[in-house]
């Protein structure tokens, strides 16, 4: 679940996976692989990954870079079918996101933080939070907020008004936070 002031510790987290077992080396040796041959072969892979479009960490579509103006419109697309004003972005709710999501990389889970330091910092009464790690596009990290009751609540909340979103590259994943403020 989300946080919120007065609203219970929860988090949405991506798909996990499972630890893997260490890589085998091959039953047959390769004698003939050289230098030039492993070099040709990275020039190639290079060549095709920028081809492919392959945007790093996230999903191979969307650039990290371009996730969270994503979250933030499919959220306040979220709003509007629920008849709310759209969330204003701030600079604020955007800096918090940016430290809360660097916090995170690495973590096994996503662990919210107290925000009371965000109410004084921001000069706001309320001030919520959803986490997400995942690498699906930025839409379908809102539509599963949408789906859990406490981040859904985050998103429609009528006394959050402003919001900031930020992404940071965790492993493959798009490790993101979004941080509501209110008045």
């Amino acid at each position: 679940m989300p946080v919120r002031l007065t609203k219970p510790l929860a988090h949405a987290v991506g798909p996990h996976r499972a630890a893997r077992d260490s890589p085998r080396r091959p039953s047959v040796h390769h004698d003939h692989v050289t230098r030039a041959g492993v070099l040709a072969g990275l020039v190639v892979l290079t060549v095709l990954t920028a081809l492919a479009g392959c945007t790093g960490p996230g999903t191979a579509d969307v650039p990290l870079a371009d996730q969270p103006a994503r979250i933030v419109a499919a959220t306040n697309e979220a709003r509007a079918a629920e008849g709310l004003e759209p969330l204003t972005p701030s600079d604020c709710a955007t800096q918090v996101a940016t430290a809360r999501a660097t916090a995170l990389i690495g973590a096994a889970t996503l662990e919210h933080a107290p925000l009371d330091d965000v109410l004084t910092g921001c000069d706001v009464s309320v001030a919520g939070e959803n986490l997400s790690r995942a690498t699906v596009p930025p839409e379908d990290v809102v539509d599963t907020w949408m789906g859990s009751a406490g981040h859904r609540a985050n998103i429609l909340d009528p006394d959050f008004t402003q919001l900031g979103v930020a992404c940071v590259a965790d492993g493959d994943a798009a490790l993101c936070a979004q941080v509501f403020l209110g008045p």
